[in-house]
């Protein structure tokens, strides 16, 4: 039973481990965390350079930072700097588009959804209809931090000014484009018209459906022999009626 017993494990026969040796694989595992992580943002970096957006470039907003620019830098000369109001005005303009941008995109939200959801259009197209709904949002609080620079505060009432301006703009605009499409329509309808005259003068003149003169004659002598009782009865009464006329007269003068 003895020799049946395993003996009991001495030091000598226990693998010896460095204290360095898990120091080792947790540093392993950050440089491979690194690496991933340094990889992973470089690629979404090259896809957010390709990225195009939606609208076309954002003249308000790089105007407004060129003219910040301009205040803030020390070089330039206090007379070509910007005025405050000037400054407060272009971040107007600025939140006016930011706030036309968001409309826009909150409209064709469920139309994206809906053409995502049918396979009508693919990933990439999403992925930037949700690029550009993040990148507005920033837009939007990189105008607030802006406006609270200037006057605490001023942000309850700048929003809603923005947005008023930016109707304004929508309804005049399609006034204009009402009038630009009158002139069209009556180009067009004025194009037509001529169009329509020239070809009636190239055809042949229609013929009248009047019937002539002497058909005409010869219907009214029929009636007239059909009923020569009727014609001759008029005539009797006509001439028993002159002589009564004149001698009225005759006795009117003795």
């Amino acid at each position: 039973m003895a020799e049946e017993q395993k003996e009991a494990p001495t030091m000598e026969d226990i693998p010896k481990i460095s204290v360095f040796t898990p120091i080792i694989y947790v540093s392993l595992l950050l440089g491979v965390f690194v690496v991933f992580s340094v990889v992973y943002r470089k690629k979404r970096l090259r896809k957010l350079q390709a990225f195009e957006p939606l609208f076309g470039p954002n003249r308000p907003a790089e105007l407004y930072d060129f003219m910040k620019m301009q205040a803030i830098n020390p070089g330039v000369p206090k007379e070509q700097k910007p005025h405050e109001k000037v400054l407060k005005a272009a971040l107007l303009r600025r939140g006016v588009e930011a706030v036309r941008r968001s409309m826009k995109l909150k409209e064709f939200e469920p139309t994206f959804t809906r053409l995502y959801q049918e396979g009508l259009i693919g990933d990439d197209i999403h992925q930037q209809y949700g690029i550009q709904v993040k990148f507005q949002e920033l837009e939007l609080q990189d105008i607030v931090k802006d406006v609270e620079g200037f006057k605490k505060g001023w942000a309850q009432t700048f929003f809603p000014t923005a947005q008023e301006i930016c109707f304004n703009e929508a309804l005049r605009r399609r006034l204009y484009a009402m009038d630009d499409r009158k002139q069209q329509l009556s180009e067009l309808w004025h194009y037509h018209v001529s169009e329509s005259e020239k070809k009636l003068s190239q055809q042949s003149p229609v013929k009248s459906k009047t019937e002539p003169k002497e058909k005409v004659a010869e219907k009214v002598t029929k009636k007239v022999a059909e009923k020569p009782k009727v014609v001759e009865e008029k005539a009797e009464k006509v001439v028993d009626e002159k002589p009564k006329v004149e001698e009225v007269h005759v006795a009117d003068l003795d």
